[in-house]
């Protein structure tokens, strides 16, 4: 599947309309928005699906150590990785979004009303993209965190597992912008009253789902998305995070996956 086609996914699931009134179409909040958000869920609601994803974290992390030398059968994990991450979007979504009456669209930042929009999102994906990589490369030099290293084992080796792999991007990327940056950021910036401390809360949040990872993991993958998180605030706007995010885990996937096939994966390591 081609990144367009990922892009276009995401269109028609921001496409979702939400009218008020005599039939009006309601203004568009951002994500993080002002001192004074109200909540898009109940308290209960975060507590159990914070429970969820550090738990199931964590719960991988003991897996990966007692056993290590299993041999892992990516299609499996791709699927059941994808069950979980639309199992997330439905619980913020079904249950947590339509029962306060908030439309998916709000956390989204709207939609692209013409062609410039989307390439102005395009633009600002691509420069984050370059940003992003200097902060891997930085934590790579300094930390010794390779990402490809940490998931060599789950990067796909077949052209099945490629496919797979990159409708599991797509959707990953986008289940995962809308439960961080858009749910959880929006449901502390209301608790605390500060942008700052819904960006910075749900980038712990997000690193600390990935425990599996090992400590520094955590660490790369927190500041990984306290980025992504002020890229959503600044830009009032979940769209170029959503871009970004699948785009990159998509080509990681493809770029290993070629590497593999051409002898050419203990450089791009050693990168």
């Amino acid at each position: 599947m081609e990144a367009f086609g990922g892009l276009a996914t995401l269109q028609v699931m921001m496409e979702e309309l939400t009218t008020s009134g005599a039939g009006e179409i309601s203004a568009e909040p951002s994500p993080a928005g002002p001192v004074g958000l109200k909540p898009v869920a109940a308290v209960w609601h975060t507590v159990i699906l914070l429970v969820v994803v550090i738990g199931f974290s964590a719960l991988q992390g003991v897996q990966s150590l007692s056993h290590a030398a299993v041999t892992v059968n990516r299609l499996q994990t791709y699927v059941a990785t994808l069950v979980y991450e639309v199992l997330l979007l439905g619980y913020v979504w079904l249950l947590g979004l339509m029962l306060r009456k908030v439309p998916l669209r709000e956390l989204i930042g709207g939609r692209w009303a013409n062609a410039k929009d989307f390439f102005l999102d395009v633009g600002i994906a691509l420069l984050f993209w370059l940003t992003v990589a200097g902060m891997l490369v930085f934590a790579h030099s300094e930390l010794g965190f390779s990402g490809v290293d940490a998931a060599k084992s789950m990067f796909p080796q077949t052209a099945i597992e490629m496919a797979v792999f990159i409708v599991l991007a797509v959707f990953a990327g986008f289940c995962e912008e809308i439960v961080f940056r858009g749910y959880f950021q929006r449901q502390f910036t209301a608790w605390t009253g500060n942008v700052g401390a819904g960006v910075v809360l749900q980038a712990i949040v997000f690193g600390s789902a990935h425990i599996y990872q090992g400590w520094k993991g955590v660490l790369v993958i927190t500041v990984y998305g306290a980025m992504f998180g002020a890229l959503a605030a600044l830009c009032k706007s979940l769209r170029p995070g959503i871009i970004q995010h699948c785009t990159q885990d998509g080509f990681s996937g493809f770029a290993v996956w070629y590497a593999q096939k051409h002898h050419l994966l203990t450089m791009i390591m050693r990168f």
